[in-house]
């Protein structure tokens, strides 16, 4: 059980962040020392993002060498990264496949901004996400609004902020894959391909693609309506493999009515990805209505 947890000091960023949130985790009784003195570092049980060595074995995990690891799509791991493919499973109960997701949706995303690469492109001028990396790096001491503040308190914040994180983001991956592991399954028996109806409301969006016949997805809305969803194209994407008809789209209820002859209909998105109505009923009779206008 190692005792004590070495990083580098001052500035911090997502990689060390999450990766000192992993190993409390972990290691809750572990000590966490946060150094530039190579010797002291020298001395951590589990040494990261720090001392330019990648060997598991001798749990030294840092990706500043020369020679860094790098992905099989070609981003370099961060020390985050590194500890994720040691520690992973273990964090998930010993589940690859939520393992597998949160590298995906969290762990790479953040090896790449930590290694300077770029996933994704802005599409309009000064406009850019607000990502977990900029929650984090907002952490850090705000030197000329709070003067008050250090490196140290602002890092204990920031992984007290990602061990919360982490444990939701387990929780939303072992969710997410029951959820599709029901649709699929549901699909799988569905006699009509281009309808689904599911008793429970669920996302579609990830695995678009492997249900190539679905154009609508009806399911229960919180607030006891049904929902009838014009399913994506493909992952991502904004664009409906069928949307509705132009003629339903941003209709008021009234003119819905006339427009569909469905009595209980309520909305219908202006895009023409989603339409409601007050019943199940309602909505079965939409989606045929809309997959066959």
């Amino acid at each position: 059980m190692p005792k004590t947890l070495s990083t580098h000091s001052e500035e911090f960023h997502t990689d060390d962040v999450f990766a000192t949130a992993l190993l409390l985790e972990l290691f809750p009784d572990a000590r966490v020392v946060r150094t530039r003195d190579e010797a002291v570092i020298a001395s951590g049980d589990i040494v990261y993002d720090v001392g330019k060595i990648y060997d598991p074995k001798q749990n030294r995990f840092d990706h500043h060498q020369a020679e860094a690891r790098k992905r099989d799509n070609g981003i370099t791991y961060s020390a985050f990264g590194l500890l994720w493919q040691e520690y992973g499973e273990q964090f998930c109960d010993g589940d690859a496949a939520v393992a597998r997701r949160i590298d995906q949706k969290l762990v790479t995303p953040i090896d790449a901004n930590d290694n300077g690469q770029e996933i994704s492109s802005p599409l309009f001028e000064t406009v850019r996400p607000f990502t977990v990396d900029d929650v984090i790096g907002m952490l850090n001491p705000l030197q000329w609004a709070h003067n008050d503040e250090t490196h140290d308190e602002q890092f204990t914040k920031a992984v007290d902020l990602a061990r919360r994180l982490l444990h939701r983001l387990r929780d939303a991956a072992r969710n997410s894959l029951l959820e599709q592991r029901y649709i699929l399954d549901s699909y799988a028996n569905a006699q009509n391909k281009h309808i689904l109806v599911l008793e429970k409301r669920a996302s579609v969006s990830e695995i678009v693609g492997q249900c190539p016949e679905l154009l609508y997805l009806v399911s229960p809305r919180p607030n006891g309506t049904w929902g009838v969803l014009a399913v994506a194209s493909q992952p991502g994407s904004f664009a409906c493999r069928k949307p509705f008809p132009e003629a339903w789209r941003g209709k008021s209820p009234e003119e819905l009515v006339q427009a569909t002859g469905i009595a209980d209909i309520l909305f219908c998105h202006a895009t023409g990805f989603l339409a409601v109505t007050q019943s199940r009923a309602g909505a079965e009779l939409l989606a045929n209505k809309a997959l066959h206008a």
